[in-house]
């Protein structure tokens, strides 16, 4: 079985020892643009978000990493001071689930089993699915907004206008820079965009539907958590219908993930295959390659 295993080694076009498993955490902030949050970082809607994934090293430059992160997404209009977003008043909580897959480059090479190339900056590209599920709290409850359609989604006087689904494609891309400590361990910084494709992470994207037609079909709660105008101007109620811009459909949500890692490497999984273990003959090829280079220069007292 090792036979083989080492023949496959010398068949592939990478180097077998440049393979190599990782596996590392992240801790950070998570922050949210969009029609709530025009400003991607306020610290108001900055929350803590960890992560943990997995990458397998093909070589110094390319490697393949699958993550999840765990988030969380917020924005208020009361936070801002534009006129129309204090008469608007909606806001929105939601936590936020992402699996990932992604490629990484790093730019320079990154070589910490061979004790070079210590340093890169690194940039990434990828594809994910995201769970979210935007809530907003109502006399001192919390209602999740999805389920009551709070644009006219559900009902039949819009039948275009479908619930959105709580689970989303998104497509994770940024940049970082990381550095070995040791042929083990690896630490950096990485800021990481999402690019979505839904306008309802924070349930606000078209037009208001008039109070008729919501309670009506969606029910009383659906239409109070639609238009919140009554509850900045002592009570008085500004009756909206489809000829008013709730949000901008044309501009789809974004979420951030900015923050620190730091990951192990495995032996390669060569190693695991053939008996050869990485670490150990770097270690060993260092001290002979000392001694070589003395022997050919013909040093005094070189071993022979």
């Amino acid at each position: 079985m090792k036979r083989w295993a080492l023949y496959i080694v010398l068949l592939l076009p990478l180097p077998a020892a440049a393979q190599y498993f990782e596996l590392g955490i992240f801790t950070g902030v998570s922050n949210y643009q969009g029609d709530l949050a025009p400003v991607a970082f306020k610290p108001s809607e900055t929350h803590l978000a960890p992560g943990v994934f997995a990458k397998f090293n093909f070589n110094k430059f390319a490697a393949l990493k699958a993550s999840y992160y765990h988030g969380k997404l917020s924005g208020y209009d009361s936070h801002y001071a534009e006129p129309f977003r204090q008469k608007r008043n909606l806001s929105f909580v939601s936590n936020i689930d992402e699996i990932s897959l992604f490629g990484e480059i790093n730019i320079t090479g990154y070589q910490p089993l061979k004790r070079k190339n210590l340093l890169s900056p690194y940039a990434f590209l990828g594809i994910g699915m995201f769970h979210f599920n935007p809530r907003a709290e109502y006399m001192g409850e919390w209602y999740d907004l999805q389920p009551l359609g709070t644009e006219g989604q559900g009902t039949n006087a819009y039948p275009d206008r479908e619930p959105y689904k709580l689970w989303q494609v998104c497509v994770p891309l940024g940049l970082g820079f990381k550095g070995a400590i040791n042929e083990h361990w690896n630490v950096g910084v990485e800021f990481g965009w999402r690019k979505l494709f839904t306008d309802y992470v924070d349930d606000v994207s078209s037009t208001y539907v008039s109070k008729e037609i919501l309670i009506a079909e969606n029910g009383l709660l659906s239409w109070e958590l639609s238009n919140r105008y009554d509850e900045v101007n002592d009570g008085v109620e500004w009756l909206k219908d489809d000829t008013y811009l709730r949000g901008d459909p044309a501009d789809k949500d974004w979420y951030f993930f900015c923050g620190f890692i730091a990951s192990y490497n495995l032996d390669p999984i060569i190693g695991a295959m053939t008996g050869f273990h990485y670490f150990d003959q770097t270690k060993n090829r260092k001290f002979r390659g000392l001694r070589d280079s003395r022997k050919r220069m013909g040093c005094p007292g070189a071993p022979r």
